[in-house]
């Protein structure tokens, strides 16, 4: 039992020390180019529950809830070449501590290179990511993405984007599920007041393949989301409302069921932000997710709340 708590605390400690010496490095490597440069730092700290961490032992079909503690640390930087071209990068870092199931703690790395064009009302812009995932300190999942898109803004209410999504993902411990995906998308936003108050929907259709049939599968993606910005006492705030729907349907035969699984998902979020002073805001969200499938572990509810505070520079 003592030797258990030893290695969590050593293990916490070595994860802590990784994160603040990243983050020490982002700050001195902030600080040492000029204002002008186009950098943008933030920082966040939250917590975290989570309705669905575990699943418990004497019941598989039963979630297990747990409280996190959230780190988060983004480093942004723009830089317009000319009048019509601009390249952007950005690094995100994520470390996920649970309280009890700290066997699910994780971190991710996200990395983002993105070359855009505009002329008029026309624009169109490559993105490259490449994202790295750890659970409880090992190796579990490498994402690389390439998105090319292109836009057209109608008039001032209305703004179309298409985009392609070409994505390679692989997995540390299950070689099975490697694989890539191939995703179409079309969005359409509807400006009520500018950027203060609009409308954005977005349709989605999606292949992805995998080493094992039974993970393959094709889906369609439907996403609404309605921003609003407000005021309350002279403090600035953002509300987002976000609905997802997603329906899959995969191709491998499951001997379970003896039949091939069939997915449908809904998703309910509230994100709010409020501006406290110049370079802080505090950020919560709410979240549901229901899950339906013809597979009964796949078969179920998971909230999520979450509340944080933001420092940007």
């Amino acid at each position: 039992m003592k030797r258990a708590h030893l290695d969590h605390c050593l293990k916490l400690k070595q994860l802590c020390f990784n994160f603040k010496q990243i983050f020490t490095a982002t700050l001195l490597a902030v600080f040492c180019v000029p204002a002008n440069a186009g950098f943008k730092l933030e920082f966040n700290a939250g917590m975290e529950y989570d309705s669905n961490v575990a699943t418990d032992d004497a019941d598989t079909d039963v979630g297990l809830g747990d409280v996190a503690r959230n780190l988060s640390l983004g480093l942004a930087y723009d830089y317009k070449i000319n009048k019509h071209w601009n390249l952007s990068s950005a690094y995100r870092l994520n470390d996920t501590q649970w309280n009890t199931y700290d066997q699910f703690d994780s971190q991710m790395h996200i990395g983002v290179f993105r070359l855009g064009y505009q002329k008029e009302k026309n624009s169109s812009d490559i993105s490259l990511i490449h994202a790295y995932g750890s659970v409880d300190g090992e190796d579990f999942l490498s994402l690389n993405r390439l998105s090319p898109a292109l836009a057209y803004l109608i008039n001032t209410h209305w703004y179309i984007r298409a985009q392609s999504d070409f994505s390679q993902k692989t997995f540390a411990r299950y070689e099975q599920r490697n694989g890539s995906s191939l995703a179409a998308s079309l969005y359409l936003y509807r400006f009520i007041d500018r950027t203060r108050f609009y409308v954005i929907a977005q349709a989605q259709v999606k292949q992805e393949n995998a080493n094992e049939s039974i993970y393959a599968y094709q889906a369609s993606v439907f996403k609404l989301q309605l921003k609003r910005d407000w005021e309350l006492f002279n403090y600035k705030g953002t509300s987002r409302l976000k609905g997802r729907y997603e329906k899959r349907q995969y191709e491998g035969v499951r001997a379970a069921i003896n039949a091939a699984r069939e997915d449908e998902r809904w998703r309910l979020a509230l994100q709010n932000s409020l501006n406290i002073s110049k370079r802080w805001q505090i950020t919560s969200s709410l979240q549901s997710d229901y899950f339906y499938s013809n597979v009964t572990a796949a078969n179920y509810r998971q909230e999520r709340i979450q509340l944080g505070l933001t420092w940007e520079f």
